[in-house]
């Protein structure tokens, strides 16, 4: 028998198993709309294959009257099932649950642990309560509850964040005295847990067909540590308008050897530019691609290519949209071509040939709304600066009201979900919300951001945006271990700070994104001109992409090699940088100095001076841009200040031990240490209430 078959057998037995079980828990996931006509998701359930092999499933649900996250676990074992909650995976610091259903008895046990140096810790408080567990001859089954805030030191706060979630499963019940997490297979997977996940087959099952979006066998050459590679495509032969409702990964490669780190589906808007030929298209069909953002080597095009219609970075499944809402496309004002943009990440420099894209699913049903993605954040530029040695340093992209006063209908645009995106330093991210000089509740909080693991977040309740309002991408960063500067760029050893943001209705608008001005960017640091340029030459190299050399009218460079011989990636990255080859003539006493160089020798250890820097870039001048999507409308860019208001207070814990402590440390400790604590903490509230009477 084969292994496909011995599979198919497994997941068969194992969903019959568990289907008998879920027939009574059934929940019909519905809806309510609000008087801004946001759509509020209710009674939604998540099934996540937590496994590559179908053993362990793991269904969940909120119950927001009850404050508690219902779980249903179907394993593959008459053993145990292991499942933990952690924010950066280390199992020493997880909240845990050991699930079981006593072979003797048939009583179903989950036991509330928590992770430490050696084996599980069972907690002084029980917090997880079993409500059904059955096991026949080949799976167990649990389901059982908690509370989504317990107040329990030991248990991790449950929060739309990205959560790591630890399984394990072993094959003998646990034994008192023995809570051994190494069961006979373990693993972990990044879950939202508060996130809704629609499916192509959500409410209804429709009509659906594919569209498979590839490239052709690009070389990953080993020299090559990042490349973007662009391929232009027609739109297959439709009749009439069709709503694209996701769409999904095609990786060439395993997960764990893959070179792809981020993929985006452009609409190209083919009229954009006069003079263009439009049997050019055609043509750029038929060729394999080329690289992207080249001024010798990128058609210019393919700089109307810029309205989103998929989105995939490290770790994402893709999207389906809800059954409201579809990307059109198609119909007599759609557009007919596509750009795919494929950003390859080589940081071991092997070669490789990746044909990687996009399975679109789409529907001649439509769907209620057009629904349009957009980008926001900062834009992409080495004036966005991460200083080294820092535990957390904020940049922030603005998208304002010179973008939603006029791009956006009266009734605003309601969001569906958003991808957040930044590189290797990134840590966490939010999208924030300002209307009227007030911050709203922000739409997306990630205060677990990993950039391997950049799941869409979808939102159980719709966000309407309104024209007047902000919309801040604001990014965090943790560079303790580097030891010079970090600056926006397209490596993944360089930073971004972006939020893909879906929506509806559609707009002719692909992106909002904001930038420190250049001369305040440089005037910053105290300098004022460079040999053979001025300042407009500069302004005009960061915003338009102009070479250098173009520019300068001297003689005078930096300090470039034309061999780098053994030199690390990191630094070709810094001799190839345009800051790199600006040369300090003005104050005297940096005259000479390359503005890189200048910037590697401020005193970044100081945390005053670091501080100062961060609040500065924050809280003063921002270059805004509104991009959009037809030459039919232009609205320039404007300088503007950060906007005053008053920032949202996220409500205060209801825990009491939650202001005294930090809950990470408290977890890494001993469990004795903590019950004494816990203790005292409850004498003191108890002693309050006393007061009190």
């Amino acid at each position: 028998m084969s292994y496909q078959n011995v599979l198919w057998i497994v997941l068969t037995v194992q969903l019959s198993f568990g289907l008998g079980y879920f027939e009574n828990n059934q929940r019909t996931q519905d809806y309510d709309v609000d008087k801004n006509g946001s759509v509020h998701h209710k009674n939604w359930v998540r099934d996540e294959m937590m496994d590559s092999l179908g053993m362990y499933w793991l269904k969940w649900w909120i119950n927001a009257n009850e404050n508690s996250i219902y779980f249903e676990v179907t394993v593959h074992t008459r053993g145990f099932a292991g499942l933990g909650f952690s924010k950066d995976g280390r199992l020493a610091r997880a909240d845990m649950v050991l699930l079981w259903v006593d072979d003797a008895t048939g009583h179903a046990n989950v036991l509330d642990c928590h992770g430490a140096s050696g084996p599980p810790l069972q907690d002084d408080t029980q917090n997880y309560d079993v409500i059904d567990g059955k096991q026949n001859r080949t799976h167990t089954f649990l389901k059982f509850k908690r509370k989504i805030e317990t107040c329990d030191p030991f248990d991790i706060p449950l929060s739309a964040d990205t959560f790591k979630v630890l399984w394990s499963i072993g094959e003998k019940d646990p034994t008192h005295g023995n809570l051994d997490w190494h069961g006979q297979s373990r693993g972990v997977k990044s879950l939202q847990l508060f996130s809704p996940m629609f499916t192509k087959n959500s409410h209804s099952i429709e009509e659906t067909q594919k569209w498979d979006i590839t490239v052709n066998n690009v070389t990953i050459e080993q020299s090559m540590d990042t490349l973007y590679w662009c391929k232009i495509v027609r739109l297959p032969e439709l009749t009439g308008k069709q709503h694209i409702i996701g769409y999904e990964p095609l990786l060439s490669g395993k997960y764990n050897t893959n070179v792809v780190h981020h993929m985006t589906l452009f609409e190209c808007q083919s009229k954009l530019f006069s003079g263009s030929d439009p049997s050019s298209w055609d043509l750029w069909v038929r060729s394999a691609g080329t690289v992207c953002n080249s001024n010798l080597l990128t058609p210019r095009d393919w700089d109307s290519c810029s309205t989103p219609v998929a989105v995939w970075s490290l770790g994402s499944d893709g999207q389906f949209l809800p059954p409201h809402a579809g990307i059109p496309m198609g119909g007599a004002s759609g557009v007919r071509y596509y750009m795919l943009e494929i950003h390859y990440d080589n940081p071991d420099g092997k070669e490789s040939v990746d044909h990687s894209g996009f399975r679109i699913h789409y529907t001649p049903n439509l769907r209620t709304y057009d629904s349009g993605i957009l980008i926001s954040g900062v834009s992409i530029s080495e004036t966005q600066l991460i200083p080294p040695g820092q535990k957390k340093y904020r940049s922030v992209g603005i998208c304002g009201p010179s973008c939603s006063s006029v791009m956006f209908p009266k009734d605003g645009i309601k969001i569906i979900s958003g991808t957040l995106h930044s590189h290797q330093a990134g840590r966490t991210i939010s999208l924030r919300h300002i209307r009227s000089g007030k911050e709203l509740n922000p739409i997306i909080v990630d205060g677990s951001y990993d950039y391997r693991h950049q799941k869409v977040h979808q939102l159980a309740n719709e966000t309407a945006v309104l024209p007047g309002d902000y919309l801040i991408t604001d990014c965090s960063y943790e560079t303790e271990l580097r030891k010079r500067p970090t600056f926006g760029g397209y490596s993944s050893k360089e930073e971004m700070c972006l939020s893909f943001i879906t929506y509806y209705p559609k707009i002719e608008m692909s992106g909002c994104y904001s930038m420190t001005p250049v001369r305040e960017f440089i005037e910053m640091f105290r300098v004022y001109q460079f040999y053979s340029l001025n300042m407009t030459d500069v302004e005009n190299m960061f915003l338009y992409n102009t070479d250098y050399n173009d520019n300068s009218r001297h003689t005078k460079n930096a300090t470039m090699k034309s061999n780098y011989g053994k030199m690390s990636k990191e630094d070709v990255i810094y001799q190839e940088s345009l800051l790199n080859k600006l040369v300090i003539s003005d104050p005297p006493e940096f005259h000479d100095r390359t503005f890189l160089s200048h910037l590697n020798q401020l005193p970044w250890h100081d945390p005053l001076f670091t501080k100062r820097v961060e609040q500065a870039f924050i809280t003063g001048t921002h270059m805004t841009f509104c991009r959009v999507s037809k030459d039919s409308l232009s609205i320039p860019s404007e300088i503007i200040r950060y906007p005053e208001f008053t920032a949202y207070v996220k409500p205060p814990a209801a825990c009491l031990n939650y202001f005294f402590t930090d809950n990470e440390e408290l977890r890494s400790g001993s469990s004795r240490i903590f019950t004494d604590f816990t203790l005292s903490l409850l004498l003191i509230q108890l002693g309050f209430q006393i007061t009190l009477l």
